[in-house]
């Protein structure tokens, strides 16, 4: 059994690992080639940061999955991986999927923040990306004043 100490590094470990995969992702994205394999080790990677219960928070709305993941890392892990779906389906002309997945990105950045006892700037950012992609006034009122408190420019 990992101690906490071990549980966090393995935990930073994996998250590293994921902003690596999800920097690829995106790369392929920009250059107009298949970025689904990658995709697929993104969700494997945020399955296994999940846990047991993985597949059950990936349906649960994001206040519910913040509540029951409760680490900012992980929820901001998840939330750029979510992130870098909405702009493969963006890609591929597919805005529907493409606003579906940046708002539940969105919606799990701000659970992160909300949970975090310092600013993350790289989750700052993302929401700063991702305020812009969308209309933000259908957000829950906790996720609006979350919202609120980041700076428009994200960081």
């Amino acid at each position: 059994m990992l101690t906490s100490n071990e549980r966090k590094d393995y935990i930073l470990r994996m998250i590293a690992e994921l902003r690596r995969i999800v920097e690829a992702l995106l790369g392929k994205v920009r250059d107009k080639e298949s970025s689904a394999e990658l995709l697929a080790q993104a969700r494997e990677g945020i399955g296994k940061l999940l846990g047991p219960m993985g597949g059950v928070a990936q349906r649960m709305d994001s206040v519910t999955a913040g509540q029951m993941v409760n680490d900012p890392d992980v929820l901001a892990a998840w939330a750029e991986v979510t992130a870098a779906e909405a702009e493969m389906h963006r890609a591929a002309n597919d805005e529907a999927a493409a606003y579906a997945a940046a708002r539940r990105a969105l919606e799990l950045a701000l659970e992160a923040h909300l949970r975090s006892v310092h600013d993350i700037p790289e989750l700052l950012a993302l929401i700063g990306r991702l305020r812009t992609r969308m209309d933000t006034s259908a957000l829950l009122p906790r996720h609006a004043d979350a919202l609120a408190q980041v700076p428009a420019a994200g960081g």
